[in-house]
């Protein structure tokens, strides 16, 4: 077995989301308090991870494998998740914080504070795939 196969893609989530704390960091949006649970963000490092992958089960077996057929279908279903479910978690939680944010300060205080930003826009996850897809290929060949 061939050690890139496993290192290329732990190399570009660590690598994206280093650019993404690094854009959010600009951006004014840094809290170092959720800096590893964070979700959303410029670009998608669940969708880069999971085209790195897909990207060299193509390279590695073809493009007619198992293997890569299976990656792409989970490629795409991450990717779907990233830019609909999750946000419609995001949309819940910016609701429920308008809700405690009514209540009386004692109820407030029991009451947890919701996440907002848990999914990602469209050009976020696109940029997570050109991201995961060309470096991957990079790598692929140069490592």
């Amino acid at each position: 077995m061939e050690y890139k196969l496993i290192i290329i893609p732990l190399i570009i989530v660590i690598v994206t989301q280093i650019l993404k704390l690094s854009i959010d960091k600009i951006k004014g949006n840094m809290n170092l308090k959720n800096i590893f649970i964070s979700y959303g963000g410029m670009p998608s490092a669940h969708t880069a991870f999971a085209c790195s992958i897909t990207t060299l089960a193509g390279l590695h077996a073809g493009l007619n494998s198992i293997e890569f057929a299976l990656a792409a279908v989970f490629t795409v279903l991450i990717m779907r998740d990233a830019v609909t479910f999750r946000n419609f978690l995001g949309q819940q939680g910016a609701l429920l914080n308008t809700l405690v944010m009514k209540l009386n300060m004692k109820d407030q205080k029991n009451t947890p504070v919701f996440m907002e930003r848990v999914g990602h826009s469209i050009s976020e996850v696109a940029a997570g795939a050109i991201w995961g897809i060309t470096s991957s290929y990079i790598l692929y060949f140069f490592l």
